[in-house]
């Protein structure tokens, strides 16, 4: 996104004769035009939201983009020959205007929602928004009315040098811009942090173009091309997930959002999102485990450093672990005592049956490894394919500790929750053994920080069972299981 420009503008300023020249004011004006009201969908659908969402991020959006739609239309505007406009140095201003917009924008919208000002600004959102509207509006207006205003009639004292170091600041800040929203974009494969990826590489392109080309040659004309296919691809993509979201203020609600989990959870596959649906209407258990199951192994995988693709398999994974269940009997998934041996191992083919299922979604290939293998054991004592170490995937494995942990502090129909203390006690005694010990490791610096320490000592066993199944254990089961271990 970034080299291909650059090339481009080494090629037409080495080769001249590739350099043509070529301008017209209204054709100038038509373009910016394209490029203002590209801006101003996307700036209209973030400002929406702003003022139902309270977000911060997506506040600073809406104003970084109003300013962009609204400076380049006023640069096509007072174009030299469009509506009998004559020279004046606002028209090469404006487009410095419209990316020092954007960049402030996207800047501060990816700043820690927790900040002073931007808790304010999440808590005012239509007057953190329309006070800046309003004078910048009335600047812009008074400027395409008369040009010549506020220094337009000529340039101003060292003015070059100011724009040189303006494009630099701007180019330098949005580098770390677009690596926050490749790394979004890696989470949750969201085709809008894709698209402002594009925007901002494309800003950064088109400063370099502006500063480098010749006014009236494509390497200028070039500038326009990259801003208008960067705010083009945005509000596509706006509109688009709007459409399939079917509601397009939901498309920009987690775009700023730090947390990894939630990031992901915009970006399922709507395959994904049926069989989330289909199992919590299966087994009222499962209803709201998954999602805590999928929450702690993405908090797990970040404390453990993992890329954002093994995040993203983790959290999709945890949702699906117990997809097999819709393939149990209601009598046996449901039954209110004790499960006998029978009954246990056909709830024990529920990872396979799981897997089966997902498999006939493309998009869910990636979960297949965790929905069969989270309940392997690290000593190869666990199921189906009695897997051991380093052979149990590494996203089945955080998923496995995440999973044990929401089982032993949720409530069951024969037991009370455990304390985080007690939990943690049990899943630490089975760490080397059950479980994976960087995971386990991980677990233990989360609950650290949380304020949860582990008691003083804990059962492997009792850790491992409370995963295996909503149901009592029977003593035989548990002798047999700790014979087994």
């Amino acid at each position: 996104m970034l080299l291909v420009p650059m090339a481009v503008l080494l090629v037409l300023r080495a080769r001249t004769s590739l350099d043509v020249r070529w301008f017209s004011p209204y054709g100038h004006l038509l373009v910016v035009s394209g490029i203002a009201a590209c801006a101003l969908v996307v700036a209209a659908v973030a400002v929406y939201t702003a003022a139902r969402s309270a977000k911060p991020g997506v506040v600073w959006l809406g104003l970084g983009c109003t300013i962009v739609g609204l400076a380049m239309l006023a640069h096509g505007l007072t174009t030299p020959g469009v509506f009998g406009r004559g020279p004046n140095s606002w028209v090469g201003r404006l487009p410095y205007v419209a990316m020092v917009g954007l960049t402030v924008g996207l800047a501060m919208s990816g700043t820690a929602p927790n900040r002073r000002l931007n808790r304010w600004v999440g808590a005012n959102a239509v007057t953190a928004i329309a006070i800046p509207l309003s004078l910048i509006s009335g600047a812009i207006i008074a400027i395409v009315a008369d040009p010549q205003i506020f220094g337009g009639s000529g340039p101003l004292p060292m003015e070059e040098s100011i724009l040189d170091i303006v494009s630099i600041t701007c180019g330098v800040v949005l580098v770390p811009v677009i690596v926050s929203h490749w790394y979004r974009w890696h989470l949750g494969h969201d085709v809008v942090q894709l698209a402002l990826v594009f925007a901002a590489s494309m800003c950064i392109a088109a400063l370099v173009s502006f500063e480098h080309g010749v006014f009236g040659r494509l390497s200028w004309w070039d500038y326009h091309a990259y801003l208008l296919a960067g705010f083009g691809c945005t509000a596509y993509a706006v509109m688009m997930g709007g459409k399939r979201a079917r509601a397009v203020d939901e498309v920009l609600a987690t775009t700023f959002d730090d947390d990894a989990f939630e990031v992901i959870a915009s970006g399922h596959p709507e395959a994904l999102r049926s069989m989330i649906r289909a199992v919590e209407l299966k087994d009222a258990y499962t209803h709201g485990h998954s999602e805590r199951t999928a929450r702690l192994a993405v908090e797990l995988g970040v404390r453990m450093h993992l890329p954002p693709e093994r995040l993203r398999v983790i959290s999709r994974g945890g949702f699906l672990h117990d997809l097999g269940k819709i393939g149990i009997p209601d009598q046996i998934l449901n039954k209110p005592g004790r499960l006998d041996a029978t009954e246990r191992a056909i709830i024990e083919t529920h990872p396979r049956l799981g897997y089966e299922i997902a498999s006939t979604a493309r998009s869910l290939r990636e979960t297949l490894p965790i929905i069969l293998h989270h309940h392997e054991r690290i000593d190869g004592a666990g199921y189906p394919d009695r897997l051991s170490g380093r052979d149990i995937p590494l996203e089945a494995r955080v998923v496995t500790v995440a999973d044990v942990w929401d089982a032993l502090t949720s409530r069951r129909a024969y037991r009370d929750p455990m304390t985080p203390e007690d939990a943690l006690a049990h899943i630490v005694a089975g760490s080397g053994t059950h479980f994976d010990p960087g995971v386990v490791v991980a677990l233990v610096e989360y609950m650290r920080d949380a304020g949860v320490r582990s008691s003083a000592e804990g059962q492997a066993e009792t850790a491992w069972e409370a995963a295996q199944t909503c149901h009592e254990i029977d003593e035989l089961d548990e002798r047999e299981g700790a014979l087994a271990g």
